[in-house]
């Protein structure tokens, strides 16, 4: 099933794109480059989709990821003269950081990405992990970023945090993070950016302040949680529960972070409580009208920790039945979602969920628009990229108090049918 899912080197690109104002030129072929650029279009919307407005030698009528499109001599003699080429029209652009990463052939041959003259900050990547996930790409990549800028030691402030392990490649991330920030702000909380996830070079300075990293998706925080622990002494959170996704992960998220700041979790707590009321009138008024939904079958695909809450929360919360349960690479919380198989006796969820019929089917909009096409289910929630629906003009987060009412809301839609 891996050959379905990005791996490092787009991991990598992710992370650096996620820096506002910043632009990634890669040395290596155009097949390398296509791909990772139409993603940066497609989550960032920078740019827009004109190829008029982007049509220099660097970058094929796309706004992200300029190439030196290297072809089969290149790898004898070398594209130093290109790549030197592509340096000048990247940094002529101003951009607010310039990260210069080779593609994994273009390592091979030991092109040096090192240039004389006066430059916007730089990071490089000479060398991208080969043949890891996602998150590993993302997690060095962010590494070189933070020792590529180095945020000076500073004063924590006292009610202040980063949120680590977010990507402008996540579903909704914009939205995600406004929620959270949302929460945390009515105990008292200030958050002061999220590493990966739209921040500046600014940002990155400021990050310092943070008297507490808390981590999103542990998988793709644990590298910058290290890195800032050990140069600048900030403590790192990962709550066990995952995302928070689902109310029970929600609310312990947030107490978490409160325990471990003084922070009053009451605030939260209570909007909280007061969506958690609205959700059981409509689960209550469902299971009278059709007895829904417990019972109904679901399989579910994604990375551990946005499946290990999302699994609660359709199992114990709404009482559904797991047919498949696929996670998309390692992390923390795989072996919480094993143990918890297990003990429902659901060891055997394993199956490909293009090969599982289930009432609802959770995961990237590619995988679910697949397993609705073969006739495997009538009704798809979407947790990752690519979405289903190419349009969103009002808030749709994936995680938060919002992103909980939407997993259950799109769930229970897609039942009554």
């Amino acid at each position: 099933m891996a050959e379905r899912f990005p791996e490092s080197l787009v991991g990598a690109i992710i992370a650096f794109e996620g820096v506002e104002g910043s632009i990634t030129a890669m040395n290596g072929p155009t097949g390398c480059k296509y791909y990772p650029a139409s993603l940066s279009e497609a989550v960032t919307r920078r740019g827009g989709f004109n190829p008029m407005l982007h049509d220099s030698l660097f970058y094929l009528g796309q706004s992200r990821v300029p190439c030196t499109y290297m072809d089969s001599s290149d790898y004898v003699a070398g594209a130093r003269e290109r790549m030197r080429a592509l340096w000048d029209d990247s940094r002529r652009r101003r951009p607010s950081l310039l990260a210069l990463i080779n593609s994994p052939g273009a390592s091979l041959i030991g092109e040096m990405l090192s240039f004389e003259g006066e430059a916007p900050p730089t990071v490089t990547m000479e060398s991208p992990p080969p043949s890891a996930s996602f998150s590993f790409g993302y997690g060095t990549a962010m590494v070189s970023v933070l020792e590529g800028l180095a945020p000076s030691p500073a004063s924590p402030r006292e009610m202040a945090v980063n949120l680590l392990g977010v990507s402008v490649a996540d579903l909704g991330w914009e939205d995600s993070i406004a929620d959270l920030r949302r929460l945390l702000a009515l105990c008292g909380v200030e958050v002061l950016c999220a590493p990966g996830a739209g921040w500046s070079p600014g940002d990155v300075q400021r990050s310092a302040e943070a008297a507490l990293n808390v981590a999103v998706h542990d998988e793709r925080a644990a590298m910058a949680a290290e890195w800032y622990r050990r140069n600048l002494d900030i403590p790192y959170l990962r709550p066990p529960g995952g995302a928070p996704l689902g109310f029970e992960a929600l609310e312990g998220w947030l107490q978490d972070v409160c325990q471990e700041l003084g922070a009053d979790p009451a605030p939260a707590l209570g909007r909280i409580a007061a969506c958690r009321r609205r959700a059981h009138r409509e689960i209550s008024r469902l299971d009278q009208y059709a007895g829904l939904p417990r019972g109904c079958s679901f399989s579910l695909e994604g990375r551990p920790s946005l499946v290990w809450p999302a699994l609660r929360t359709l199992h114990a919360y709404l009482g559904m039945v797991p047919v498949a349960v696929n996670m998309t690479e390692d992390g923390p919380c795989a072996a919480d979602v094993e143990s918890y198989l297990i003990s429902i006796g659901c060891a055997d969820a394993g199956t490909s969920l293009l090969d599982c019929p289930a009432d609802v089917v959770l995961a990237d909009g590619n995988t679910v628009a697949g397993a609705l096409g073969r006739g495997l289910s009538d009704c798809g929630v979407e947790l990752d990229h690519p979405p289903l629906y190419s349009v969103r003009i009002r808030e749709d987060p994936l995680l938060g108090l919002g992103g909980t009412l939407r997993l259950i809301e799109r769930s229970l839609q897609g039942l009554k049918r």
